[in-house]
């Protein structure tokens, strides 16, 4: 019988052993690999072991066949091709366990929050109940008050004729019932008008209200107000041939249509959108500028109206702005993260209630912020939650606004792309144009100057025109949220 080398642990070539007992050997890799059932593993898994042991039993048989050694070369060959393989495997089911124990994290968090709420939510109703209950108590007991102080008027008007008592008895019963109980119905009425009011003006979950009802503290509460002002609105006219992008010849064509059809028009003002020629009109109301659009359709040349478009936008969606989320994210990931861990953040179908707009880098190098469009209806209610759960971290955000400003000339409006080619880039401390023999002259802002001298503001002037705390960035800031809808 043949006789074949077979391999030692210590790298070198061990006495020959007989050949039956390598087809043993041989055999048993075959029994096992037999043996796996990919079914009765997670998943693919299964799939993927019964495979990795098949090509280890290939290569195993060819080594034995070809009479080779165990030595540093097939060591390192057998890694190379097959230990190393054992690794994503590993990695895909200790994937699957935090995948099942962040499952089941979340479950056991939304049991507690769930039982803590019903609880509240049930003090809150029943001491909402009790409280009706004493209210009509008292209404009763007010209504017994002047019953029994009715009964001596009747035992002295009972010497009285029918006659008196028919023409006084309405008026004893006016000045005595009518008149207590005409003062409760009104306490009560401006009570609940006030607590109404309340209700209207701040947006709270039911827990909140269930901790208001026993005077505790809710937490910190959502910062978020929404514009009291009503929106303006806005008419946008964009030219669609090249001939027509000259702004103030398009500003002086629908000046002169107003002027001659209907003077009473009042604008708010009349502004460039840069980088096409095209003008905005500003009124104080959606009506108004409507009314502005019915009377350029109707009065303009149809030549005219064949260059351009005339069209009222919508007000934008609400945004927010995502903090500190690790840069190896992608779009697609961050999207599909948030939806699976914040329930508010999609509607039944799971449609996200939500679109990924920009990431900003972070000043740590590590993360981006990501800004984020909220559909107008789920807003307030997102916006009360102050953080989101993504992965295993919650992140904070809140309410992104940031009006456009141009870093070349520093007005508001437009971006450095958009500027216009004929500005000199300035000083963003002086404002001065920063030429050679440019000297910075201390902080001066140029577009609060401006405003105090355009619309007799009284900004304060001595500051940057890069400062966050400046009056005509916190305008800019106001005016976004006018033509922002936030569901309301």
């Amino acid at each position: 019988m043949g006789k074949k080398k077979v391999a030692s642990a210590s790298g070198e070539g061990d006495e020959s052993v007989p050949e039956s007992s390598q087809d043993k050997y041989a055999n048993e890799l075959q029994k096992l690999i037999d043996v796996i059932d990919p079914d009765e593993y997670s998943d693919d898994l299964g799939t993927d072991i019964w495979g990795w042991f098949t090509e280890l039993e290939k290569f195993s048989s060819a080594a034995v066949k070809a009479g080779v050694t165990y030595g540093k070369t097939l060591r390192n060959r057998l890694v190379k091709e097959h230990l190393e393989g054992l690794l994503p495997i590993f990695s895909k089911f200790t994937s699957k366990i935090k995948e099942r124990d962040a499952n089941i994290y979340d479950l056991q968090t939304a049991l507690a929050g769930t039982d803590e709420a019903l609880l509240r939510a049930k003090v809150w109703t029943l001491e909402k109940e009790n409280a009706a209950l004493k209210a009509k108590l008292d209404l009763n007991a007010d209504v017994a008050s002047s019953l029994r102080d009715l009964l001596p008027k009747f035992d002295d008007l009972k010497a009285n004729n029918s006659n008196v008592i028919r023409e006084e008895l309405p008026s004893i019963i006016k000045q005595i019932a009518c008149e207590d109980l005409g003062k409760t119905v009104q306490t009560a009425n401006t009570e609940l008008v006030e607590q109404v009011k309340i209700n209207c003006s701040e947006t709270r979950s039911f827990a909140q209200v269930a901790l208001q009802a026993k005077n505790l503290p809710s937490g910190v509460a959502p910062t978020f107000r929404p514009p009291t002002s009503k929106p303006e609105g806005v008419l946008l006219i964009k030219p669609k041939d090249e001939t027509a992008r000259n702004h103030e010849t398009n500003r002086k064509i629908f000046v002169e249509v107003l002027q001659k059809n209907n003077p009473e028009v009042r604008l708010r003002g009349i502004g460039k959108i840069h980088g096409g020629g095209g003008i905005k009109l500003i009124a104080a109301s959606l009506q108004e500028v409507q009314a502005v659009k019915d009377i350029l359709l109707e009065k303009c040349d149809k030549e005219v109206l064949e260059k351009y478009d005339i069209v009222i936008p919508n007000r934008k969606a609400p945004q927010i702005i995502l903090y500190n989320v690790d840069k190896e994210v992608e779009e697609g990931a961050l999207k599909s993260g948030l939806i699976a861990k914040n329930i508010t953040l999609a509607d039944g179908n799971n449609k996200p209630h939500f679109q990924i707009d920009f990431s900003i880098p972070a000043r740590n190098s590590k993360f981006n912020h990501w800004v984020l469009s909220v559909n107008p209806k789920k807003f307030s209610e997102i916006i009360a939650k102050e953080g989101l759960y993504f992965q295993f971290n919650r992140l904070r955000f809140k309410e992104f606004v940031s009006p456009r400003q141009c870093r070349k000339c520093f007005a508001f409006g437009h971006t450095t792309k958009n500027c216009d080619p004929k500005s000199e880039q300035r000083c963003d401390r002086c404002g001065d144009v920063r030429g050679k023999k440019h000297r910075c002259r201390g902080p001066y802002c140029i577009n609060c100057g401006e405003s105090n001298k355009k619309f007799r503001t009284n900004f304060r002037t001595e500051h940057s025109c890069l400062d966050p705390n400046c009056k005509s960035l916190n305008k800019q800031i106001d005016l976004i949220r006018q033509r922002t809808d936030y569901g309301i």
